[in-house]
């Protein structure tokens, strides 16, 4: 699986980036009346898109009304490319920007987007302290009462998780799309969109709580990483004693062998017996392999 949270790899993934557009999970269409539930002004409201890409969903709300939209992305290379796209686009910017340190003043946008930009930092390393960096910016520069709306494929089991910090303060409503196919690998894929509005207090909790909460994160992620070191030690440990043990075998068969021939012990009928043996269990366990695939095939 490709590291989605890493720079590099949407650096290189836009590297020939032409006129092509993608729009991960949903596009303005499907979201449009959720937006427009929100009561953003269309003509004075800020908007940011997180992790914009080279997707169309800017350029359509824009075209739909929405005028102060501003886009960011850590791949220097679509920033450039959507540039120039949407040249004509008065009040529609675009910058690199890394989510996590957001360039921005405090209390300033009415609506930040985010459409699977988590899902992608939770894919690559550091998961769980790069989502709390970059929701704890959201919620610095999102107005009070204003939205951070998550479109993603995380279950509310899994992405509440992150939006249940001590060190905010949302005001959280879960919408479900239900989609219509079956992915290829068999699963019922749903999008979960996760609209979470900025509470009164919420800036005073995130001075509050956000460097303990990230100290803790950084304990946990430490805790993980020695227990994982010691699951690979043991079972480095274990293969090497499983690799002694197999050349002490084959010694002591050899010694063995070696003594038999000194005593003068007729030992080629036994060997040949054991031989004829391995290749007896050999047949049988190849036609068992043939059976189960066999029954497979039927079933």
């Amino acid at each position: 699986m490709p590291n989605y949270g890493n720079a590099s790899y949407w650096e290189e993934r836009y590297k020939s980036c032409d006129d092509s557009t993608f729009d991960w999970l949903e596009n303005y269409a499907t979201l449009k009346d959720i937006i427009s539930s929100l009561n953003i002004p269309k003509d004075t409201g800020r908007i940011l898109n997180l992790g914009c890409g080279n997707s169309e969903f800017s350029e359509n709300m824009y075209c739909d009304g929405y005028k102060n939209i501003n886009n960011i992305d850590i791949s220097k290379n679509v920033i450039k490319a959507m540039s120039q796209r949407n040249k004509d686009k008065e009040g529609m910017t675009y910058e690199v920007m890394d989510v996590r340190n957001l360039k921005y003043e405090d209390n300033c946008f009415d609506l930040a987007v985010d459409k699977s930009t988590i899902d992608a930092l939770l894919c690559g390393d550091n998961a769980f302290i790069n989502v709390a960096k970059m929701i704890k910016e959201v919620q610095r520069v999102l107005k009070v009462g204003g939205y951070y709306m998550i479109v993603s494929y995380g279950t509310p089991e899994y992405r509440m998780l992150h939006l249940n910090r001590k060190f905010e303060k949302f005001k959280i409503e879960i919408l479900k799309i239900e989609k219509d196919f079956v992915e290829e690998d068999g699963y019922d894929k749903h999008h979960y969109i996760y609209l979470c509005q900025k509470l009164e207090g919420a800036d005073e909790i995130s001075q509050k709580f956000f460097d303990s909460t990230l100290d803790e994160l950084i304990k946990q992620q430490k805790m993980e990483e020695e227990e994982e070191e010691e699951v690979e030690t043991e079972k480095d440990e274990k293969d090497e004693n499983t690799e002694k043990e197999i050349d002490n075998d084959k010694t002591s068969a050899k010694n063995v062998f070696a003594q038999n021939e000194n005593d003068g012990i007729q030992t080629n009928m036994g060997t040949s017996v054991k031989i004829e043996i391995s290749k007896k269990d050999k047949k049988e366990s190849k036609a068992k392999i043939e059976d189960n695939k066999v029954i497979s095939d039927v079933l």
